[in-house]
């Protein structure tokens, strides 16, 4: 078991609140469902949220927030490390062994949803130790592909976690086509400010406010309705 040294990396803590912050922002964006990137549930069942992030392209990360740990689960469909690229078509060696048992527990609950085989890194905190591990995998894929593919793609998936409001106005003005967006009303979701009429009105127009208002109350976000 290794630590992950990465400086994108956060505590499960900020990552569980950036992901409800762009959740919350695609829910704005967009009226569709299937073309929102950022997805988060406060309770996918009793002591469980779920982050997600899914490009539409064929790759996805999964987070697993648990009363025991968290658990990020992603998967880049162009990686060497997935199991469609390789010739076994099995998942590459190592890549859960030494998940903790409680958290493998709750991702093999999900199976249906989160698919234990579409895998190309998996990290973990476990308990109160608020270091990312990893497990034996990334030891073989450092020996047995480019250095640039030994990672499974984590660096790709997890930079959809935009680290600021300025991150967030680049990446949305390409993926929703937009010309103009408010860096102000950006960060006021960034800073998790109650959802206003006047605030969706100024980040997307064209929106059905009442629409996007009570589908944020209904997931658990504060809003006012006047």
């Amino acid at each position: 078991m290794q630590v992950w040294n990465d400086t994108i990396m956060m505590n499960a803590d900020a990552l569980r609140k950036r992901m409800r912050i762009l959740a919350a922002l695609d829910i704005i964006f967009s009226e569709e469902e299937w073309l929102r990137v950022h997805h988060y549930e406060a309770e996918l069942q009793p002591g469980l949220a779920w982050g997600s992030i899914n490009n539409g392209a064929g790759d996805h990360l999964h987070v697993l927030f648990t009363d025991s740990g968290t658990l990020i689960k992603g998967f880049d469909h162009e990686s060497p490390l997935s199991p469609h690229a390789r010739e076994d078509g099995k998942i590459y060696p190592g890549m859960y062994d030494e998940v903790p048992e409680t958290l493998m527990a709750v991702l093999r609950d999900q199976e249906e949803t989160l698919d234990l085989e579409d895998v190309t890194f998996c990290l973990w905190q476990e308990g109160n130790d608020l270091q990312w591990k990893v497990g034996n995998w990334i030891q073989l894929a450092m020996t047995e592909e480019d250095k640039a593919d030994a990672r499974g793609g984590a660096e790709f998936l997890l930079g959809y976690i935009e680290k600021n409001s300025e991150d967030y106005v680049d990446w949305a003005k390409g993926y929703y086509d937009l010309l103009d967006l408010s860096l102000k009303a950006v960060a006021e979701i960034y800073d998790e400010k109650p959802v206003t009429v006047s605030l969706i009105k100024q980040l997307c127009p064209e929106r059905d406010v009442a629409a996007a208002l009570n589908e944020l109350q209904q997931r658990g976000y504060a809003v006012e309705q006047t």
